[in-house]
């Protein structure tokens, strides 16, 4: 399968401060791998995220991760994703790519300033320019792109377009010219847990008191905001007497980080990570958020002591002495007051037994867990020592080779591109990036074909054929049956409007743009979605380079967008098309699928307005519809047919778009001496 070459500003990758998600809400199985050299694991809430980290869901379960800048990313039944690219720059740019390998997603966010925030799936990739909902699915051979909200840039290796509130892309990665596009978005079960979530977060009242962008929603829920003196607004949470912070959870450790708690209360990640604990009279327990952005690990004291067991008569008894010797250690920990800028040389300020958590430690672990760890030191300054941190398990080297499968998705690494500057590594057969072109992508690069469902509310009649509106210069349609369901009419025009896919034909003499029309090329193109925008664009790139090289292709692009504006204008189709027939089509275009929509699009407008054509129109219409019936023999041999389209279909496309030639053909024949009966 191709490789998808994602496009990002940035020319060098200078690494900032590390970027951690929240692994939020879930249900169900869910299990996480966090380094290609690590086991997979049962989700734990608020455990940190990290890039490369992959996630997995079995049958009925569902999973939310939050990024830091506020976005979401859901995962549904049956799914796997990665957080392929998780980076943030040194000038503060972060960095961001999704990966769905299987299933089903949603992802609510929008890019802050120059972030750059790209979701990737077999076969096409998204990036976001503005604030979006979408929801992906990547299916054995099928992958659906569904916009819920806002406007996205969608690329695949044959095309780039913007996609909006309610439309569908659906692409096949082993067919990478082609995609199909629907105007409307099927509804399923996930979307209103999806909804729901974004509505939560959207009015969290928590987002005013604190900097950091996530977890917000449980904190609403989980505790009060109250107003201090000397810290201001610190947040209380919902806990009985007795209860203090750090207790319920575990430590895990992070390259890079350290040990890094991983809290069970359900609010536990921004109280955490962001900010510290204080005990206040008559408020218990409050926390005082950071006014930093940077992740922390748990701000806390430790203390470290050996435990040494006598296996003596009368009974075994337990007795602390001072760790001398890193097998078997006593583990302790407490909340840092805000502000408190401690050494191990004092005392911290809110040192006292009942606020330290214990447990046992031995060095290699890469979690400590307190649950079940009931011995408790009566004084314990005189069995450990008060440390900066414990020490860091040792490195196997074997996590250095440790591989996984390359995701179906393709390429999940960014690749900087500079202008003027190629790239190509020789050992990946990377596709070439999608338009926008740059100056070293010679020559202009073959339409890909799209084929685009029109609503299922408006059917077209089932005798006449009829072109629809598309977004670029290639497709081909067929009509609908008035007793299909809406579902079905969206699978049938999919399956009947796939046509063979086209060989990739270098010329002879490659076409070269000059100063300046690459960049009007490009503009046409990125107004795919809007025909009035776009033949305003030919428009200006006509008059100001009229002996273009891609003259041709510029009245192909004419074409398509006068098929697609409204209300319809058949006779400026017929303008342009005749400018093609009477160059003969055949050799103007080296790709028959070319041929064919050339030769369909005149024909079936000649025969729209037959009685106000001129004799030029006329002729041109009758020409095309002789060539197209000459032509439907080898456009519709057999060995030709796609393989998720029926023979019926096939047959039947076939005896649709030849009754249309005849029809045309009947009406101009007699202009062009070419009457058949």
């Amino acid at each position: 399968m191709r490789l998808i070459t994602l496009l990002v500003v940035p020319a060098v990758l200078f690494a900032g401060q590390a970027r951690y998600a929240r692994l939020g809400e879930f249900e169900g199985t869910v299990e996480v791998q966090l380094t290609a050299a690590d086991a997979w694991m049962a989700a734990e809430r608020n455990l940190p995220l990290v890039e490369s980290t992959w996630l997995r869901t079995a049958a009925g379960a569902r999973v939310e991760v939050e990024l830091d800048e506020g976005s979401a990313w859901r995962l549904g039944p049956d799914s796997q994703g990665e957080l392929s690219d998780y980076t943030r720059l040194s000038t503060g740019q972060r960095v961001t790519l999704l990966s769905l390998d299987r299933g089903i997603c949603y992802f609510t966010g929008e890019p802050k300033g120059k972030d750059a925030l790209t979701m990737a799936l077999p076969g096409a990739q998204i990036t976001f320019l503005r604030g979006a909902r979408v929801r992906l699915e990547a299916g054995e051979t099928i992958s659906h792109i569904a916009v819920l909200e806002g406007s996205v840039r969608f690329s695949s290796p044959a095309a780039e377009i913007d996609l909006h509130e309610g439309q569908t892309v659906r692409v096949e990665p082993a067919r990478p010219a082609r995609f199909f596009l629907d105007r409307e978005v099927a509804a399923m079960k996930l979307d209103e847990w999806s909804g729901q979530r974004d509505r939560a977060a959207a009015g969290s009242p928590s987002g005013s008191h604190v900097l950091g962008r996530y977890g917000l929603m449980d904190l609403d829920t989980g505790g009060e905001w109250v107003q201090t003196d000397d810290l201001g607004a610190v947040w209380k949470p919902k806990q009985p007497e007795g209860w203090y912070p750090f207790q319920q959870g575990r430590w895990r450790w992070y390259e890079g980080l350290g040990y890094t708690w991983v809290s069970d209360d359900k609010w536990g990640w921004l109280p955490y990570h962001y900010g510290r604990w204080q005990r206040k009279e008559r408020l218990g327990w409050v926390w005082a958020p950071s006014v930093s952005t940077v992740f922390q690990p748990g701000d806390v004291y430790w203390l470290i002591g050996k435990e040494v067991v006598s296996a003596g008569p009368p009974a075994r008894e337990r007795k602390w002495i001072p760790a001398s010797r890193p097998e078997q250690f006593l583990a302790g920990w407490g909340p840092l007051a805000p502000g408190e800028d401690w050494s191990t040389a004092e005392r911290p300020e809110q040192f006292y037994k009942i606020n330290t958590t214990f447990a046992a430690f031995s060095q290699n672990a890469r979690a400590i867990d307190p649950a079940g760890f009931s011995d408790r030191p009566k004084e314990p300054l005189e069995v450990a020592a008060l440390v900066e941190s414990l020490p860091s398990p040792g490195f196997a080297r074997a996590r250095l080779d440790a591989t996984r499968p390359v995701l179906r998705a393709g390429s999940t690494r960014v690749t900087p591109v500079l202008n003027g500057v190629t790239y190509q590594d020789e050992g990946l057969p990377v596709a070439p990036p999608p338009p926008p072109v740059t100056r070293a992508t010679r020559p202009m690069p073959i339409p890909p074909v799209v084929i685009v469902t029109p609503p299922a509310e408006t059917p077209q009649p089932e005798t006449e054929m009829v072109p629809v509106p598309v977004y670029l210069p290639y497709f081909v349609a067929t009509p609908t049956r008035d007793h299909e369901s809406s579902a079905g009419k969206t699978a049938g025009r999919a399956n009947r409007h796939d046509p063979p896919e086209p060989p990739r034909v270098e010329p002879l003499h490659p076409k070269r743009f000059r100063n300046g029309e690459l960049e009007m090329y490009n503009a046409v193109i990125r107004e795919s979605d809007d025909p009035a925008k776009q033949i305003h664009g030919l428009d200006t790139w006509a008059q100001k380079f009229p002996r273009s090289d891609f003259v041709d292709d510029r009245l192909y692009l004419y074409l398509q967008a006068y098929a697609r504006v409204k209300p319809s204008q058949p006779a400026r189709i017929l303008d342009y098309g005749s400018q093609l027939i009477a160059k003969n089509v055949k050799t103007v275009f080296q790709d028959p699928q070319q041929v064919l929509v050339v030769l369909y699009l005149v024909t079936v407008n000649a025969g729209l307005v037959h009685r106000h054509a001129s004799y030029e129109q006329l002729k041109a219409g009758a020409r095309a519809a002789q060539e197209l019936l000459d032509g439907l023999p080898g456009f519709f041999a057999a060995d030709r047919r796609p393989f998720n389209v029926s023979e019926a279909d096939w047959k039947k496309m076939r005896a649709d778009m030849e009754a249309t030639a005849r029809k045309t053909l009947a009406m101009t024949g007699e202009v062009a001496g070419l009457s058949r009966e």
